[in-house]
């Protein structure tokens, strides 16, 4: 950046360990976005030492998904005594301990508030309840962090980002193989799901505990309201917790589920005992690692059904054994942008360089001049990708 310093310490080139530090004021003094790990890899901290965490004022964490908050305890360990800011949601569904934090005041528009030198823009992302995004600026520029995005999730409240202008967007690009929209990457899952239905096969959907899984259920049932769509006792535990604030869903979401017709009146199914008949299940258990879920999957799998893995997948997990037995297969889900959402992101604001972050290309997009009122999904000629190393 031509006005500021950053150092990618995770979540540039792969797909998690999300960490940015960014010097600002004074000459080697920090903010930090997001403190994720790895959980994949044997060392899955991002590369901070001690000296650079105790010169860290303030850690904007985006949410509360490990690989961008599963290292914080880790760093506090290693000596940030900085000022945590995030929303209250996120603090606690991360189930983090520390003292000195500020929770953001979450309405339905976005917010600012001011620290020091610092003056921050923030709002809602979509991605999941306490998801924020990130505009800090100060007297030497200004930088912005998407944490992840989704504008057009049908679940989650976004306030879109628009007319924001910056050195430096580091922006989620999680499905950057395909310029698709979130309604057609819909699309895409529900046309295999229906597939796999008139065959007679039952569909088990593992999810995170927090995130696609409720807004994956909403849909479901209105995508397939002929077949039977349950979800286990975690599952249910889990949304219960997440419902708690309002202001992070859609309203038209607040209606149905009001009206009972997304999570009721059917109690949660419970895979040791129960002997009700279903045709798409949802188990709050992303990567199969608990033991009943394992041994349930493989037994479904065994008589036919399949496994629909939604996110990222971790080598020799038990997702990643049946998707080589070709008893599971891949689907997008879009609670991250595209290729083509990234692109329609900067036609909508002045961003001079944009760092596509969470996928494994190692870019960056400069540009030559403001692209913001282009319209939306044409080619953006001002930029230029280029290859980064390291």
């Amino acid at each position: 950046m031509s006005m500021r310093r950053i150092v990618i310490k995770g979540g540039y080139g792969e797909h998690g360990r999300s960490c940015f530090l960014v010097e600002y004021g004074t000459a080697g003094r920090y903010f930090m976005a997001d403190c994720g790990i790895m959980d994949t890899d044997p060392n899955p901290f991002p590369a901070v030492t001690g000296e650079e965490l105790g010169a860290v004022d303030y850690l904007f964490l985006t949410h509360c998904h490990k690989d961008h908050s599963g290292a914080f305890p880790y760093f506090v360990e290693k000596g940030f005594s900085g000022t945590l800011v995030t929303s209250a949601m996120t603090y606690e569904l991360a189930d983090l301990h520390y003292e000195k934090r500020i929770f953001l005041p979450v309405e339905r528009q976005v917010g600012t508030i001011c620290l020091g030198c610092l003056t921050i823009r923030y709002g809602r992302s979509g991605h999941c309840p306490g998801g924020l995004w990130f505009h800090i600026k100060d007297n030497q520029g200004s930088f912005f962090f998407s944490g992840d995005y989704q504008s057009r999730s049908l679940l989650y409240a976004c306030d879109k980002v628009e007319g924001l202008e910056a050195e430096l967007a580091v922006a989620d690009c999680a499905h950057s193989q395909t310029t698709l929209a979130a309604d057609e990457l819909r699309a895409q899952l529900f046309g295999a799901a229906e597939d796999c239905l008139k065959a007679g096969r039952r569909i088990l959907f593992p999810v995170p505990q927090y995130g696609r899984g409720l807004e994956l259920l909403y849909l479901l049932k209105e995508r397939f309201p002929e077949w039977r769509i349950l979800a286990d006792r975690s599952f249910f535990r889990y949304a219960e917790k997440m419902l708690e604030e309002r202001v992070w869903y859609r309203e038209e979401f607040l209606t149905k589920l009001g009206a009972g017709e997304i999570l009721g009146p059917e109690p949660a199914f419970d895979i040791r005992e129960d002997k009700r008949v279903f045709d798409i299940l949802l188990l709050a258990d992303t990567h199969l690692k608990k033991k009943e879920n394992r041994e349930f999957a493989r037994q479904e799998t065994d008589r036919g059904a399949v496994v629909f893995v939604t996110g990222r997948v971790k080598p020799e997990s038990p997702p990643d054994q049946l998707l080589k037995e070709q008893k599971a297969v891949r689907v997008s889900f879009p609670h991250h942008q595209s290729r083509g959402d990234l692109e329609e992101m900067i036609s909508e604001n002045r961003f001079l360089s944009v760092l596509p972050f969470h996928n494994e290309e190692k870019s960056i997009l400069v540009l030559k001049q403001p692209c913001i009122g282009r319209t939306p999904g044409a080619s953006c000629p001002q930029y230029a990708g280029k290859k980064m190393q390291g």
